[in-house]
């Protein structure tokens, strides 16, 4: 876990712009309105993305909705500010202090709690977003249940999909 994060915060650093290619692939996935959302990202938030996106087409899922939440799946982290150094230092106090963390998400946005309050609401915030933009209710449920804990058993097609989603936001 903890040589993810810094890599994690390795590429939040040193991102460069998305390739001309890269941005072709996007658009074909996502409506304009999605798009305008997409660029609301920093850059090392787009390679997270793309990244994902691009996992998920090399794993053989090819559902639209899926795609789209790929992409935009943590979009609501753009409501505020949440730097690498940010998601750097929630991520350990959340691994040492994990029972204060749950009491931390519930504090002020605008306050010292703001990475805790950012990490536990972007889910929702992100879902608002991408049902504001027109999203589909399968991309927006998706997005909304990104983190989400899985049912022990996947009984229907959104929860395999949120399952896929999942599975390649935890390799990005």
């Amino acid at each position: 876990m903890f040589w993810y994060r810094v890599s994690q915060f390795w590429r939040q650093i040193t991102a460069v712009p998305l390739p001309p290619t890269a941005w072709q692939e996007i658009q074909a996935v996502l409506t304009p309105a999605e798009c305008d959302l997409f660029q609301k990202f920093a850059t090392g938030d787009r390679w997270h993305g793309y990244r994902v996106l691009c996992t998920l087409r090399e794993a053989g899922h090819a559902d639209p909705d899926l795609w789209v939440a790929a992409l935009l799946h943590d979009v609501g982290k753009t409501r505020a500010q949440f730097t690498a150094v940010d998601r750097s230092v929630e991520a350990v106090l959340r691994l040492m202090f994990p029972r204060r963390v749950h009491r931390w998400e519930q504090g002020d946005l605008h306050s010292w709690r703001r990475p805790f309050v950012v990490r536990a609401q972007h889910a929702d915030w992100s879902a608002e977003m991408a049902q504001a933009a027109g999203s589909s209710s399968t991309a927006v449920s998706l997005i909304r249940r990104h983190q989400d804990s899985l049912p022990s058993v996947l009984t229907n097609h959104e929860d395999r999909l949120l399952s896929y989603l999942q599975w390649a936001d935890d390799q990005n």
